[in-house]
């Protein structure tokens, strides 16, 4: 993939501040996690910012609000809240995507990926030196192990590969239906079992 200056310079600049937090959001958050989840954290590749920059799916190419992402992976439905807490906890909240739990966009028909994700800032301690990073928006997601094993499993196949398949995107979003379901019947699985 040929890169423009432009982009390159871009990334580089963000890459750099983005190493920093990496390091400071994951030695906070590690600590606070349930035994039995999952964290793991990224950096946005240049292929990747370069990709969402030409496809023009950002408000400000020089503060992408996912260049550094973590996602923190629970069991299932009924952790969330928790995961939720100890992520606002730690930093200062800003958004997220979706909006609201209780409602939604999508068509019932519709499968897309709308996994919980949080938008906050770092916030340097008022007691120690200022860090350079007061202020960094970065993206935390939050999802169960069930979502965690669809989109790692589907990513490469719907978002890396270099031609578009409708077969293969429609499979795709058939099994995160089925998993959907799954994962609903994991949460009410005591009502389930009362049921006639």
């Amino acid at each position: 993939m040929k890169i423009p200056a432009s982009i390159r310079r871009l990334y580089d600049d963000q890459n750099e501040i983005c190493e920093k937090l990496k390091a400071r959001v994951d030695s906070i958050i590690r600590p606070g996690l349930h035994h039995r989840w999952h964290y793991e954290s990224r950096i946005k590749t240049i292929e990747s910012f370069t990709l969402k920059i030409e496809s023009g799916r950002y408000n400000n190419p020089s503060a992408l609000e996912d260049f550094f992402a973590a996602t923190i992976v629970v069991r299932n439905g009924s952790e969330i809240g928790d995961a939720v807490k100890l992520a606002t906890d730690l930093f200062t909240f800003a958004y997220r995507r979706p909006e609201n739990d209780a409602e939604t966009k999508k068509a019932p028909d519709a499968f897309p990926f709308d996994d919980l994700r949080f938008y906050l800032r770092w916030k340097d301690a008022a007691a120690l030196p200022p860090t350079g990073l007061d202020g960094v928006l970065f993206e935390v997601q939050i999802k169960t192990f069930l979502q965690h094993a669809w989109s790692i499993a589907t990513h490469d196949p719907i978002y890396k590969s270099d031609e578009a398949s409708w077969s293969k995107m429609r499979i795709a979003y058939q099994i995160k239906a089925m998993l959907e379901h799954a994962e609903l019947s994991i949460q009410e699985a005591v009502k389930l079992s009362s049921s006639d």
